[in-house]
Formats: C-alpha cells, sequence, structure tokens
C-alpha cells in the first residue's frame, strides 16, 4: 500500500541521518519542542538580539550596584532586564519612525515641496498616531519597564542599607576605642587659682604707716 511504502522510506531516510551538524542547524534542532518560550531561561533575549552583549551590560549593573546576598542579585538582574527592554522598545521606535519617513517621502515631498528632516520626522509620526497604536504601546510599555526598574532600585537600596547597618556586617571588627577626656599637650589649661595677698615690699606708689611722736616717746619711756 502507497502509506506503508511512504513510511518504510521515512524510516530508511531516517536512519542515514545523523543530526544537525552546524551550530546553526543544532541552535535550531534544540528548539524543536519549544512551543511558546515563555518558560524558558532567556526569554527577554530575542533571537536576534545577542546573548553577549546583554551579559556585558548585566556585568556593567553589578559592577556598579555591587549585589552581595541573593535578592540582591536578584532586583540587579530584574533592573538590567527592564533597561534592557526599554532600550529594545527606544530602538524599535527609531526604525518605525525611519520606515514611515520612507514610506511617506513622496508623499510628503509633493505635498508640501520641502526635502527637510524635520517636516518627514512630523508626518511620520502623525501617521502613525492617526493610523496605528504602535507610538502608543511602545510609551506604555517603556513606562511599564521603567516602573519595574524603578521599584527593584528602590528594594535594592533598602536591603543594602539594612545589611549595611546590621551588626553582623560589621562582625570582627574592633570597636573604636573611647575617646579619653586628656589635655594635648599644646592645649591651653585652665587659669591657676589666684596666689594670696602677700607682699614682700610696698607696692610702688603706695605710702608707708610712719610711727608718730607720741609712740616714739612712750617708746623711750619704756627703755628709760
Amino acid at each position: 500500500m502507497p502509506s506503508e511504502l511512504k513510511s518504510e522510506t521515512s524510516r530508511i531516510n531516517g536512519a542515514k541521518s545523523h543530526g544537525p551538524k552546524t551550530p546553526e542547524g543544532k541552535e535550531a534542532s534544540s528548539r524543536n519542542s519549544l512551543k511558546h518560550g515563555f518558560t524558558a531561561r532567556n526569554t527577554y533575549i530575542l533571537q536576534c538580539e545577542s546573548e553577549e552583549d546583554f551579559q556585558e551590560f548585566l556585568d556593567e549593573h553589578i559592577a556598579i550596584h555591587q549585589p552581595v546576598t541573593a535578592p540582591e542579585k536578584e532586583l540587579v538582574d530584574q533592573m538590567a532586564i527592564a533597561r534592557w527592554r526599554i532600550r529594545r522598545f527606544v530602538n524599535a521606535e527609531t526604525v518605525l519612525i525611519d520606515c514611515e519617513v520612507v514610506r511617506n517621502r513622496a508623499k510628503v515631498e509633493k505635498e508640501f515641496a520641502t526635502l527637510g528632516c524635520d517636516v518627514h520626522v512630523a508626518m511620520a509620526i502623525r501617521s502613525l498616531a492617526d493610523e496605528s497604536r504602535a507610538l502608543s504601546l511602545m510609551s506604555r510599555y517603556e513606562a511599564r519597564h521603567q516602573r519595574t526598574h524603578d521599584k527593584a532600585y528602590a528594594a535594592l537600596r533598602e536591603l543594602q542599607q539594612a545589611r549595611a547597618g546590621s551588626p553582623s556586617v560589621s562582625a570582627g571588627a574592633s570597636p573604636e576605642p573611647a575617646v579619653e577626656n586628656k589635655i594635648k599637650p599644646n592645649e591651653p589649661t585652665a587659669a591657676p587659682d589666684s596666689s594670696p595677698n602677700i607682699h614682700l615690699c610696698t607696692p610702688v606708689g603706695q605710702v608707708p604707716d610712719l610711727p608718730t611722736a607720741t609712740a616714739i616717746e612712750n617708746a623711750e619711756d619704756h627703755d628709760g
């Protein structure tokens, strides 16, 4: 029967095949059972994008934010993915406008008799806004990814500040010595107590008390 002959031919041909040989063929073969890719590990990297570029992008975020714990690393990953997607939409928006400029070039030049870039860009944006939701959707996606980035950054800062203030981070560090209230050699000391009012001689300008005549006479009578 034709169906049995076809099956037998397929089995014979299949036995001759040993799988893909080139890296491209192996990569394509690895995705044969992929249904939608939503649960894949690198769903945030498109096939036309470079995994090496993303890894370099992620390494830059790690070097800047210095995550230590697993939750901190997860938040840095979220930040990098959000920024990667924002950059993707910015690039796509630029390409979209460029393509619309090319599509409407003849019409714009005929209607406005100009080759000015600003006129072509304005008419391209107007055309996209009037006939397509692409620009508005891109704006919404960019805003959503920006919020994701900002929330992850705020959470990362909270975790890092809590870790910096916890005693476990500074474990093993010797406590700072208490500052004693010692007088340094060059610091002025307090003023000494006032000296007793002792005068070995009569102060300058002060007239001493002289003995009176009566006192002299009394002294002579006592001696006699």
